[in-house]
């Protein structure tokens, strides 16, 4: 077991990899060479979501990362989002590669290997169904985590799920299911879409509501 689930049950996790890549995709469509993300407002926002949506306050914040422990400037990023409140759970950089097709080599292909933390993440969902109370939000773009996602919320008995991220960089099969949607039978997955905040956590605007529809805390973390 991760050693960042053994104590708790309310738990917001966030998947790094996914949030590096939208600063990368936001970067990209506003013709910014750099992106970068408040963790410390993140880590606020999220908090001031659940409130708001009447969810228990998380008692433990992992965010999983792939890191190269031989780099120093990651080392900093990683006592930084300390700093901010969340726990870093960390991986092997190469252990997170996206499996190749059957006998393919990375010298086969010129291009950057794809990574995915979404086995991981999973794994841990999976985990969360023993806490039939728990409430978990997961931090991510990622479409690999509807159907532990579903299962979990279909396990739980007085418990809550969620997918929190930037709406518009949702994996599209998102859509396709229906989680934004007013359907009649909805899924049992609460969204709580950041790109109402995008200014707030990356200094970009990502919509032309509020930026804030939440109350501000009295008090800051920091």
């Amino acid at each position: 077991m991760p050693r960042v689930l053994s104590a708790s049950l309310h738990t917001t996790l966030v998947d790094g990899h996914s949030l590096f890549g939208a600063a990368e995709a936001i970067g990209s469509r506003f013709g910014r060479p750099k992106v970068t993300i408040d963790y410390a407002a993140l880590y606020e926002r999220l908090s001031l979501l659940r409130t708001a949506a009447e969810w228990e306050p998380a008692s433990i914040n992992p965010i999983t990362l792939s890191i190269d422990p031989a780099s120093e400037g990651q080392q900093r990023f990683l006592s930084m989002v300390k700093h901010s409140g969340f726990e870093p759970d960390t991986v092997f950089y190469r252990d997170v590669f996206v499996s190749l097709p059957p006998g393919r080599t990375p010298n086969e292909s010129d291009a950057k290997s794809p990574v995915s933390l979404a086995s991981r993440i999973n794994y841990i969902i999976g985990l969360m169904a023993r806490h039939p109370g728990s409430q978990f939000l997961v931090v991510s773009h990622s479409f690999e985590h509807y159907w532990p996602l579903i299962d979990l919320a279909s396990r739980l008995e007085k418990g809550k799920v969620g997918l929190a991220y930037f709406g518009s960089l949702l994996d599209f099969r998102w859509r396709l299911a229906g989680l934004l949607d007013n359907r009649d039978e909805k899924l049992p997955i609460e969204f709580f879409d950041l790109d109402n905040f995008a200014f707030d956590l990356m200094g970009v605007e990502l919509t032309t509501k509020s930026r804030d529809q939440t109350p501000k805390s009295p008090f800051s973390r920091f």
